[in-house]
This record gives structure tokens, sequence and C-alpha cells, in this order.
């Protein structure tokens, strides 16, 4: 056995260094070319909070909000992937993770991880909201990132999307369970000619219940990443959801004003409650810049400033105000109600990095302690590559 030893490595050497068949090279020329375009991608929010109560209670803090690495490339001229994960808490989350097919130029097909296409706020990337944190109203009824397939239709002057889901990441599943699906869809179109957008939309879905484990709970906290849980109906049984809801937005130069609403039903055996919410938000830009308004997806886009910090300029400044209310009372749900009041102040010194101080004004509309004032102040730096 032993004189077979500097036979056979002799051999894997000789074959190691042999020149590649075609199909090999082939291979490598594949690969190569798709790390070509891999690029890396994530965002790292910071923030710190101060906030208190009108019963004297004071909250303090900082935290990591996200903390997301990924990569994006192209696999060819018509394939595309992402993959991204939030490393920002105990766990890590998987966020977006997809491979689209641009079938047409009008027409894309995606599969993955990735959000249903609900609610303008939603669709919208946290590095491109106007407020640090997304309103009551798209928080408590939004989906959430699932495992499913779409397809985006966009035209010039308006869009379609549409979207089948299973069950949300980190559910188990076993052989005797039947996990929820989900289905959605998005219409929207812009109304105005020329640089002004009059942004109209509408988006639904129906929600049907694994059979396994069919209670639900909604629950939101005050617009502010560190603060307690303020509305909660907590568990109860439905069999099946269906959304509803309406959004509508203004974007000409340095304005933007964006509205929308909608209710959700649960259907259940012992009860079937109905939850509403709505939000309104106006911006302006006092450095003059726009939100552009980018009909393939059917949402104002980022600030870029004009004249960048360093390069003969102070950065973008946008301030703005919102408004929201969440409604999650219903027969025997006594989940609360609250209603938001926010003003935000927005610094870009450069394009991806962003300054803020974000303040709300919560009310708080409990079946048990009665109505609570709470006010949150939030800082945040915030970078994106």
């Amino acid at each position: 056995m032993r004189s077979t030893i500097p036979l056979l490595v002799g051999t894997g050497l000789a074959l190691a260094m042999a020149p590649l068949p075609a199909a090999s090279a082939a291979a490598e020329s594949d690969q190569a070319s798709a790390l070509e375009g891999l690029a890396l991608r994530g965002r790292a929010q910071f923030d710190a909070l101060v906030a208190n109560n009108d019963e004297g209670s004071t909250i303090t803090g900082g935290e990591v909000r996200r903390f997301y690495l990924g990569v994006e490339g192209d696999l060819s001229d018509e394939v595309a992937y992402v993959v991204e994960a939030d490393f920002s808490g105990p766990e890590v989350s998987l966020q977006d993770v997809t491979l689209a097919y641009q079938a047409t130029p009008s027409l894309e097909l995606v599969g993955g991880h990735f959000k249903p296409p609900v609610t303008n706020e939603d669709l919208t990337s946290d590095t491109q909201t106007l407020f640090l944190e997304r309103s009551t109203f798209a928080g408590a009824f939004a989906p959430g990132r699932r495992v499913g397939l779409a397809a985006n239709y966009a035209r010039e002057r308006w869009g379609l999307q549409a979207g089948a889901f299973g069950e949300a990441d980190g559910h188990d599943l076993d052989g005797e369970r039947g996990e929820s699906r989900l289905v959605a869809l998005r219409a929207y179109g812009d109304l105005l000619p020329g640089e002004a957008a009059l942004h109209v939309g509408a988006s639904a879905y129906a929600l049907e219940m694994d059979n396994h484990d069919p209670t639900v709970s909604l629950s939101q906290r005050p617009e502010t990443g560190r603060a307690p849980t303020a509305v909660d109906t907590g568990d109860f049984v439905a069999d099946a959801a269906r959304f509803v809801g309406l959004e509508a937005g203004y974007g000409r130069g340095p304005l933007t004003i964006q509205i929308e609403g909608g209710a959700i039903n649960f259907d259940g055996p012992t009860t079937s409650p109905q939850f509403a919410g709505w939000s309104g938000q106006v911006a302006w830009r006092w450095t003059g810049e726009a939100r552009p308004y980018d009909i393939g997806s059917g949402t104002f886009g980022r600030v870029r400033p004009d004249r960048p910090w360093g390069q003969g300029g102070f950065g973008a400044v946008e301030t703005g105000l919102r408004v929201s209310r969440l409604d999650l009372d219903d027969g025997a749900i006594t989940g609360g109600e609250m209603t938001t009041y926010g003003a935000v102040i927005n610094w870009l010194p450069v394009t991806r990095l962003r300054l803020s101080a974000n303040l709300i004004q919560a009310r708080i509309e409990d079946a048990g302690p009665g109505v609570t004032d709470e006010t949150l102040l939030t800082l945040r730096t915030a970078i994106d590559w």
C-alpha cells in the first residue's frame, strides 16, 4: 500500500496542473462574471431615546436600531439577486433574500423572502422614509416579509403588483400543519404629467391562518423603536383576515404630502373584529431638493443633496409633520386606541448619511388605565451603502 501513495500523489498533482477542460473553463468564466457584478450593501442606524409619560415614568437609552449586511448583484442581464440580514438583535433575522427576473421592460418576476405589496409606507425603505419609524397604521396592518412569488408590472404612468406568499420566517412546520397563505394585490398610478407627481393607489390582501395555531395578535409602539408596547389586542382566534387600504401622495419640488388608511377584518369562530387606522404627513426641504417619485415601485424615493457637505454646500435639510391613528377596539377585543403627532428634522450632509431628531406625542386610550399621554424624543445617526 505504501508504494502506491507516491504514485497517487503524483497523479493528482499532474491532473491539478493540467489545462482545464473547456466545460470547466466556461464554468469558471461564468462564476467570475457573476462575482464581477457583486456589491456589498447594508445600513447602520444608531438611536438615542428620551421618553416620559404623564404618570411620571421616564425612559432613556440607546440602541443599534438596525444593522443590515448583505450583497447584491446580477447573474445576467435579466437576473438579479439580493441577500440581506439584520444583525442588530439577539438573533440574526432575514430581510430581503430575493431572485428577480426582468421578463420584459415592464414585467419583473420576484421570488424569495420579501414584503408583500401592501401600503405605500411599508414598501418605502426605512433609509428613505420621512420619519424614523413607520406610522402605527402601516406597522400594525402590513403583514411583514414572507416567502413567496410576486409579479411587478409598471408602465410609464401606472403599475400593478401581485403576489402569493406562505408563512413568515421563523415558523416551524411539521407533517400535521398547513402553513398560512396570503395573496396580495396593489395598483397605483401617477395622475400628473411632468415634474409633479400625484400618486393614488389601493392595496389589499387575503390571509388564511395555518390550521395548527390560528391565534392572532396585533400590537404597536408609539412610532419609536425602544418604546414599550402601547396598544395590544392580546391573542384571539381567527381563521382568515382581509385587508383593504387606500393611499395618495403629492410631490412637487421641495414639498411632499402623503395620506393612507385602511381596515382589516378577521373571521373567527367566536369573534370577528374589524380594526382600522390612517396616517397623513407633509414634508418640506428647506434646501430645495425633491423626493423623486418612482413609478416602478409606486413610492417616493431618496433625498439627494444638491450641494453636499464638503463640496461647497451644507447638504439637505428636511422637516416633516405627521398625524396617525390606530383603533384596535372592536367588540370583545379591547386592544386600545392610539393617536400620534410627530415632528421630524432630517439633515443629510451627503446622500447616504442622515442625522435626525424625531419628536412624538402619543395619546393612548386603553380600557384599563384609561388615557395616557407619552412624549418621546429620538435622535438617530444613520448610514447606508
